[in-house]
């Protein structure tokens, strides 16, 4: 067998066995090397899993997702770089449901909240509105009791008709 008589970008002796011509393939033909080349790394190109449709994702399109990417690892129809790299997106996203979700029911309870303490919710109910009005208890002063004298002897009382601190 007859070695090519190129020389390798180093200079050394190219090893390829020789043609007819005296060189190798790639040495006959230094311009088929780039487009053979080109060719090559199309075919061991990774293809990416089909996108999901668009809208939002959902658990169980997460887990149909993660499901699809462990069947593509296992046939080699999926480097496992990029199945992590997918399963690390799911959980991101399986979080951020999570999160979305319950922004999502605390606005509602906020909303629902606040149609509760509007004005007109309470308008609605006038005997809610004339009970939070009225003062309950009795121990605050009355308008006509601040002009009132008090004597400080515990007669003030006698008069109201009840018998209490005074004789008959």
């Amino acid at each position: 067998m007859r070695r090519c008589n190129g020389k390798t970008k180093a200079g050394a002796p190219c090893r390829a066995p020789a043609g007819p011509d005296g060189f190798c393939f790639f040495h006959g033909h230094p311009d088929k090397a780039h487009a053979l080349g080109q060719i090559g790394g199309r075919k061991n190109r990774s293809r990416l899993p089909e996108p999901p449709p668009a809208g939002s994702l959902t658990a169980a399109d997460l887990r149909d997702i993660l499901v699809d990417a462990i069947r593509d690892v296992r046939s080699k129809r999926m480097p496992p770089r990029v199945a992590s790299a997918l399963s690390q997106l799911c959980n991101s996203a399986h979080r951020l449901l999570q999160t979305a979700d319950l922004e999502n029911r605390l606005a509602k309870l906020e909303q629902q909240l606040a149609e509760l303490a509007s004005p007109t919710a309470v308008d609605s109910d006038p005997a809610r509105s004339r009970v939070q009005e009225e003062p309950c208890g009795g121990t605050e002063t009355q308008p006509d009791d601040a002009d009132t004298p008090k004597s400080g002897d515990g007669a003030e009382g006698s008069k109201d008709g009840s018998n209490e601190g005074g004789k008959e």
